[in-house]
C-alpha cells in the first residue's frame, strides 16, 4: 500500500458526465456558463484549450517587438519560456523568495530596461504573491502585468488582481477541480481580447474523440492511485527494473515534446467547455473541501518542522496546492518516507529560468544571467510529500513523524559562507 503523491481532483460523476458529453454536447457554452456569475466577469473571459495556449494567443495578439523582454518569474514551467523564446522575446528573470513565494519589487524594478514589455509572474504552489507593489511598479513604467494563476485556482475568491492586464487559470489534469484540461482567461483590454478570439477561432477545434480518451486515461489514473493499486503497481515496476517515477511524470504530460506548438494551437472541444463549466460550478461543494483540507495540513507541518522546510510557509494565501518541503538530505527522505508507503518525489514541472539553456541573454544597462537567479535554486532542494485530504489523519501524522525524524533543513548559503570566513565547519 502506498499513498500517491497527489491524486486527480475529480470525482467519477465528474468523469461519467465528461463521456456523456463527448457523445451530446452540441451547443458551444457561452463565457457566462463557463465561468459563472461571481468569479471571472463574463465579458473579460477567455476560454483556451490551456494555460500554454493562452499564454501563445495573447503574446501572438500582442505583437510585441523582436527582442522585448518579458521579465518573470525565475520559477516556472519551461513552457512559459519556449514561448516567449519563440515569439523573437527574451525572458528575464526576477528572483522568487522560498519563504514568502514572492517577488521583491524593488528587485524587479532593476531589472526594468527600455526594452521591457511585460512582467509575467508564476502563482506557485497554490499560493499568490501580493500583487498591488508589482502593479505599481508596472504602471510606473508602462509595462503590461501578466499573471500565471495555474497553480492558484481558490474558486471565486480571486480572479486576478484588479489592474493585472491578464490572469491565466487552469484546469488541466493535476490542478485544483480538474476538467482533465482548459484554462480560463481574464483580458482586461477589449482590443487585445477580440485579437486573442479571432485569433484562437482560426485555430483547429480539438477532437471530442481526443477529449474522450483524454477522460478513460485519467479514469485510468484514478484507479492507479488508489493507495493498495498505487502500491502494487510500484512494486511490479521495481521488479522489471523501471523508474514509475519518470514514468508517472511522463504519462501525466498533457502535451508531447514533438509538435507542440501544433498540439497546444487548438480549440477547446464543447465537451471539455461543459465539464469545465461543471467544475466551476460545483467547486464550493466539491473541490472547495480538498483545499481546505491541504491547506490546514500546510500550515500544520509548516508549525511541526524547522524554519524554512515547508516552502511558502510565511506566504498567508497558501492552499498547498502541493506540499513542498526543502531539506538538504532530499534522498535519504525520499527513501524513508516510500518505504513507509509514501510516495515522495523530487521530480517537477517547474524549472529555475536562467539554469542551464534558459539563460536570458544579457540586455543593455550591462545586465546579464550572472547571479539574477541565485536565490530561486532553493527549488532543487525540494521534495514534495502526500498532503492530500484522501490521506487519513493517522497516515498523515505518521508521515508528519517521520520527516521530524529524518529530515534535516538546508544551511543558508549567506551562513555558509559567514562560518567559512570564521573558520568553521559546517560540520562542526
Amino acid at each position: 500500500m502506498m499513498w500517491p503523491r497527489k491524486r486527480l481532483d475529480i470525482g467519477w460523476s465528474d468523469l461519467a458526465f465528461g463521456l456523456v458529453q463527448t457523445l451530446v454536447a452540441r451547443r458551444r457554452p457561452a463565457a457566462a456558463e463557463v465561468v459563472g456569475h461571481e468569479w471571472v466577469p463574463a465579458d473579460e473571459a477567455i476560454i483556451a484549450l490551456s494555460v500554454r495556449s493562452g499564454w501563445d494567443l495573447l503574446l501572438t495578439a500582442l505583437h510585441l517587438p523582436a527582442g522585448s523582454e518579458i521579465i518573470t518569474s525565475a520559477v516556472t514551467i519551461p513552457d512559459t519560456v519556449r514561448i516567449i523564446e519563440h515569439h523573437g522575446l527574451a525572458p528575464v528573470p526576477v528572483d522568487v523568495d522560498a519563504a514568502t513565494l514572492e517577488v521583491d519589487a524593488g528587485r524587479l524594478e532593476q531589472m526594468i530596461t527600455p526594452r521591457t514589455r511585460a512582467i509575467l509572474v508564476a502563482h506557485l504552489f497554490g499560493s499568490r504573491m501580493d500583487m498591488g507593489p508589482i502593479v505599481e511598479v508596472a504602471r510606473r513604467h508602462g509595462l503590461l502585468v501578466i499573471e500565471d494563476c495555474a497553480q492558484a485556482f481558490v474558486g471565486r475568491g480571486y480572479a486576478g488582481h484588479a489592474e493585472s492586464d491578464c490572469a491565466m487559470f487552469s484546469f488541466g489534469p493535476i490542478k485544483t477541480a480538474t476538467a482533465l484540461g482548459g484554462a480560463v482567461l481574464r483580458v482586461r483590454d477589449a482590443a487585445t481580447r477580440r485579437r486573442v478570439i479571432e485569433l484562437q477561432k482560426s485555430y483547429p477545434v480539438q477532437s471530442r474523440w481526443a477529449y474522450a480518451r483524454r477522460i478513460a486515461k485519467h479514469a485510468g489514473f484514478c484507479v492507479l492511485t488508489m493507495p493498495r493499486v498505487y502500491g502494487l503497481a510500484v512494486r511490479m515496476l521495481a521488479r522489471l527494473g523501471k523508474d514509475y517515477d519518470k514514468l508517472l511524470a511522463h504519462a501525466a504530460r498533457s502535451f508531447g515534446a514533438s509538435d507542440f506548438f501544433t498540439q497546444i494551437r487548438r480549440q477547446p472541444s464543447v465537451p471539455l467547455e461543459r465539464m469545465l463549466a461543471r467544475r466551476v460550478a460545483t467547486f464550493e461543494r466539491g473541490a472547495a473541501y480538498g483545499l481546505r483540507t491541504r491547506t490546514a495540513r500546510g500550515s500544520e507541518l509548516a508549525s511541526l518542522l524547522a524554519e524554512g522546510m515547508v516552502v511558502g510557509e510565511w506566504n498567508t494565501t497558501q492552499t498547498s496546492w502541493v506540499l513542498p518541503v526543502r531539506v538538504s538530505n532530499g534522498d535519504a527522505v525520499i527513501r524513508e518516507l516510500r518505504a513507509a508507503g509514501f510516495d515522495a518525489t523530487r521530480l517537477s514541472s517547474l524549472t529555475v529560468v536562467g539554469d542551464k539553456a534558459h539563460s536570458p541573454r544579457p540586455s543593455p544597462g550591462g545586465r546579464g544571467s550572472e547571479g539574477m537567479t541565485s536565490q530561486s535554486h532553493w527549488l532543487h532542494d525540494i521534495v514534495y510529500v502526500p498532503g492530500g485530504d484522501d490521506i487519513p489523519e493517522s497516515e498523515w501524522q505518521r508521515q508528519i513523524a517521520i520527516l521530524r525524524q529524518v529530515a534535516e533543513p538546508v544551511k543558508s548559503r549567506a551562513s555558509s559562507e559567514l562560518l567559512a570566513l570564521a573558520g568553521v565547519s559546517d560540520s562542526s
